[in-house]
C-alpha cells in the first residue's frame, strides 16, 4: 500500500504539476483489480486520472476514461465549502446499488482513499487533517459499492430522503 501511495504522489507531482492549483474539480484514480478479465477490447489497466469539473453531472461513467475497467476508486475534491457530490452505484443517478454523498466543509483539498469507510445510513463528519480537508458524508451501503461507481451528480440534494 505504501508503494501505491508513493507512486500516486509522484504521478501527481511529475505528470500534473498544475493540479495543486486546480480549483473546483473532482479527480478520480482507479485501482485496477488485476484478477478480473476487465475492460472493453482487452483494456486491462487504467493509468489515467479522471477529472470531472464541479457541476458536470456524469450519468454514465462508461463515457469517461477507463470507464470499462474494473477497479476501486479513490478521489480528491477541491472547491469551496459546501461543494457537494453524490456517487451512485447505478447509471442515471439511481440509488438501487448504494450511494455516497460528500459535502466539503472547508477550503482544503479533500482526499478519500476508501469510498466505503463510513458508517452506513447516517451522516459522518471528519475534521481537517494535514493530509485532507474537512467533510461530511452520508453512505448508503451496498455490496461492492466501491467498485460500482457508475454515475456522479453535483448539488445539495439529500439522497437519503
Amino acid at each position: 500500500m505504501k508503494i501505491k501511495t508513493f507512486i500516486i504522489a509522484i504521478s501527481f507531482l511529475i505528470c500534473f504539476p498544475s493540479l495543486g492549483f486546480a480549483k473546483n474539480e473532482l479527480v478520480m484514480d482507479k485501482e485496477v483489480l488485476y484478477w478480473t478479465n476487465s475492460g472493453k477490447g482487452g483494456e486491462w489497466a487504467c493509468y489515467m486520472l479522471i477529472t470531472i469539473e464541479v457541476g458536470r453531472d456524469v450519468p454514465d461513467m462508461r463515457d469517461e476514461p477507463c470507464g470499462y475497467t474494473d477497479g476501486k476508486f479513490s478521489v480528491t475534491l477541491s472547491g469551496p465549502p459546501g461543494t457537494t457530490v453524490t456517487f451512485f452505484g447505478k447509471y442515471g443517478f439511481k440509488k438501487g446499488n448504494g450511494f455516497l454523498t460528500i459535502k466539503k466543509t472547508d477550503d482544503q483539498m479533500l482526499w478519500l482513499w476508501d469510498l466505503t469507510d463510513f458508517p452506513a445510513g447516517q451522516w459522518y463528519s471528519s475534521e481537517a487533517t494535514d493530509d485532507s480537508g474537512a467533510f461530511e458524508a452520508f453512505y448508503n451501503a451496498s455490496p461492492m459499492f466501491e467498485q460500482s461507481v457508475f454515475s456522479i451528480k453535483w448539488g445539495n440534494e439529500s439522497p437519503e430522503s
